[in-house]
């Protein structure tokens, strides 16, 4: 028989052929089932086609096993495939740098939410390549920049985007993909950068008249704040000076956006976000410390208590900001939001009716309404937050002759363009909360009237001579002269540069309180020397807004 051959040797290779390939099936089963195989990651531009992308899910059935000693394995979700996000997929590097300078010098004294020099450290080292969270904040930074400056488009993205909306449209969508990809858990388990992403993505999406996205991070950031229990003091506990400091101005940002909330719609979009009973209020004022200056044991201070002896840091605007505010902190659960009448279900047959017609038209809702008292004690209030205020932050009032108007205003100390914007942002957001006040007021004065009449109707004259209240009518329109005066004054003196720099809620206050001014009060017919004088105020607005408002036509949603 020659060598190498006969059946004893084919045997021998049959049995090596099928060990061989026993071996490779066990190989492939181990590694399809014990080593999850990374799928191939997609550029982020498929994902917007679902037929560029196959999802493979696996169901598996356990069993009660009889061995003693089980191996427990946690289930491991493989990354979702939605590709890498880049800054350039919002804009090129060198419009970046200059949108990050713009913010900066434009923005951030109304939107302080990041360290300077820690941000600054950051962007320099270009870590928004490597870092999915700073990729985020910047681009929410970006996008609330745009829409603040809507007259900037031009430099920024004319090319690349039709308007500021579109450009904000593609900051969320970008920041909803890196969320996806590297913080799928974020709103369960959020984080303090999550809640300033939400908050910087409020301001871009209102501002650029996206109303429904803006309130809906709205909602996500007071939501965030919450879970975070942001509003308690225990919970700064685990963060850095830095950190806490960051939190703190973020709460007034949130608080801020709640009071215009409220005092602009009769149901309100947003939520609190912070318990009234857990919240310490003097220790979430953020302290008036330059950024360079936080988490030096030498230069703590109590908070909000201006520094001496050493240059007034950009802080100090938007805690001046925040006093204005306070000064009707009282107000936000008393008369805001609207009657309660609005919230009254409408009618059917599942509606059941617990009270009788009379009982449910009756106006309950009178008492919540600020009276004259508290519309004289809130502008009480404001005048002495705005007496208080350090030189850098006062600004000249028409009072007496033209000249005194000028000694004043040369007296006063020249700032930089920061200040200028914060100081334009406290007055008129002072003027704007008295407008606000003094229409409630009016209001209740045409509800009472309102009622007088209709219960003089079954009585004559003679026995029951009800008239309307016109004395606290023209008071009040009075009121409105000095306010809409004292707008036209700050205005005046304000450059539209640093108008603009204030973002689109500026021009909607300053719209709002002219648009006050077109009603007029039931009388003779014949126009009052305060009514023709608005009508001069309405014209010197109606100037002031064609020469600021590049806002969308859409913008409706922000006050």
């Amino acid at each position: 028989m020659p060598e190498g051959g006969g059946p004893m040797h084919l045997l021998d290779h049959t049995k090596a052929a099928r060990r061989v390939a026993e071996a490779k099936q066990r190989a492939a089963t181990a590694s399809t089932s014990d080593e999850p195989q990374t799928p191939t990651t997609p550029s982020f531009v498929a994902l917007a086609s679902p037929s560029n992308t196959t999802t493979t899910t696996t169901a598996t059935t356990s069993f009660p096993q009889t061995q003693t000693h089980q191996v427990h394995q946690p289930h491991r979700l493989q990354q979702l495939p939605v590709g890498h996000v880049s800054i350039t997929d919002f804009v090129p590097e060198y419009t970046l740098k200059i949108i990050i300078d713009d913010f900066f010098d434009r923005v951030y004294p109304v939107l302080p939410i990041v360290h300077v020099a820690t941000y600054q450290a950051a962007f320099d080292a270009r870590c928004y390549e490597t870092d999915p969270v700073f990729l985020r904040l910047t681009i929410s930074l970006c996008a609330a920049t745009v829409a603040s400056i809507p007259r900037r488009i031009t430099v920024y993205g004319s090319s690349l985007y039709a308007d500021v909306g579109q450009m904000v449209d593609r900051a969320s969508q970008l920041i909803l993909l890196s969320r996806l990809g590297s913080e799928p858990l974020w709103q369960d388990q959020p984080t303090m950068d999550t809640m300033l992403v939400s908050l910087a993505m409020t301001i871009a999406a209102l501002y650029a008249g996206r109303t429904a996205s803006g309130w809906s991070y709205a909602g996500e950031a007071i939501l965030y704040f919450r879970a975070l229990e942001l509003y308690k003091k225990a919970s700064y506990l685990r963060f850095t000076p830095i950190e806490a400091e960051m939190c703190k101005r973020a709460f007034w940002l949130l608080f801020i956006f709640q009071i215009h909330d409220r005092m602009s719609f009769v149901i309100p979009h947003t939520g609190l976000s912070y318990d009234p009973l857990s919240t310490d209020w003097d220790f979430l004022l953020p302290l008036e410390l330059a950024d360079d200056e936080i988490g030096h044991r030498a230069l703590d201070q109590l908070p909000g208590h201006a520094p001496r002896d050493r240059p007034l840091p950009m802080i100090s605007g938007f805690i001046a900001l925040i006093k204005v505010f306070l000064c009707i902190v009282d107000l936000l659960h008393k008369a805001f939001p609207g009657p309660p009448q609005a919230y009254h279900l409408s009618s059917g047959t599942l509606v059941p009716l617990l009270l009788d017609n009379d009982e449910r038209q009756k106006p309950k809702f009178q008492g919540s309404i600020p009276t004259l008292d508290s519309l004289f004690h809130v502008m009480t209030r404001l005048n002495t937050t705005l007496s208080n205020l350090p030189p850098e932050l006062r600004m000249p009032r028409r009072r007496g002759s033209p000249a005194t108007y000028d000694a004043e205003r040369g007296a006063l100390p020249a700032v930089s363009p920061q200040f200028d914007i914060m100081r334009a942002n406290v007055h008129i957001t002072s003027i704007y909360l008295q407008s606000m006040i003094l229409e409630m007021c009016l209001d209740k004065v045409e509800l009472s009237d309102h009622g007088a009449r209709a219960g003089s109707q079954g009585t004559s004259p003679a026995s029951d001579p009800a008239t309307p209240d016109t004395s606290a009518r023209e008071q009040l329109w009075q009121l409105k002269e000095s306010v809409a005066r004292e707008l036209l004054d700050v205005v005046h003196y304000c450059s539209a540069w640093t108008l603009e720099s204030n973002g689109s809620s500026m021009i909607v206050k300053i719209r709002e309180i002219a648009a006050t001014l077109l009603e007029r009060s039931e009388g003779s017919g014949v126009l009052s020397d305060v009514e023709r004088r608005s009508r001069e105020y309405i014209a010197q607005f109606v100037e002031i807004l064609a020469n600021l408002d590049y806002a969308p036509r859409s913008l409706v949603g922000f006050r």
